[in-house]
């Protein structure tokens, strides 16, 4: 049986008269796949500003994860933005590569498509720790727990995998950025069948069923 779990995100604090669990809190649910860009659809707010080409989509992304790291966190909008640069840099890398296998689809795909498919940074993510639920910079699902990213160095708690970001590498070598973060934000491409793209429709329940 897959078993599944709900991370709240994008909140300083949890409501005291809430389950971390309960629906009415920004989250996603998470279960036995890594949770990536294109998971689930971006919200409708954010897709009416990613009008354009891929250089648009990436500009409406940046700025919908940086309205979610909160106020005054200059280390965590830098995060967003060394993260992406970092998917960037690492398209640019295996360009060659990546094109090779899109030709079949005769120009449908480019090889930057390939970035929706990494892992997706969760700002102000809520975790379950040993001693409750603990606040992280960031957390990534890698299909078996969640990594927190400690930005400040500050983190220190058991039942969770925390990566520390030292603050020169986000404005470092993009590389070097990925090369400190889980294994899926490397080759994030791999074992995937087609680039799909966070800026789409949600179907809604029932549509397929009754066609």
């Amino acid at each position: 049986m897959t078993m599944r779990r709900r991370i709240p995100f994008g909140m300083d604090r949890l409501p005291r008269a809430l389950s971390p669990d309960d629906p009415r809190l920004p989250g996603v649910t998470v279960g036995d796949a890594p949770l990536r860009w294109n998971t689930e659809p971006l919200p409708a707010d954010a897709m009416a500003q990613a009008t354009g080409d891929h250089a648009a989509r990436v500009a409406a992304m940046r700025t919908f994860l940086h309205a979610l790291c909160g106020d005054y966190a200059p280390l965590r909008i830098r995060f967003v933005d060394a993260y992406l640069d970092a998917l960037a840099a690492q398209i640019d890398a295996h360009r060659s590569e990546l094109a090779r296998g899109l030709q079949r689809f005769d120009g449908l795909y480019a090889p930057e498509d390939w970035l929706w498919s990494a892992l997706r940074p969760l700002p102000r993510a809520w975790l379950r720790c040993d001693g409750g639920m603990v606040r992280a910079d960031f957390a990534f699902w890698d299909g078996t727990q969640a990594i927190a990213i400690d930005l400040t160095d500050g983190m220190q708690v058991t039942g969770i995998a925390v990566c520390h970001m030292p603050s020169d590498v986000l404005t470092g070598d993009p590389l070097a950025l990925l090369a400190l973060l889980p294994a899926g934000c490397q080759s994030f491409w791999q074992a995937q069948i087609l680039p799909v793209s966070p800026f789409r429709r949600p179907i809604p329940g029932g549509v397929v069923n009754e066609m």
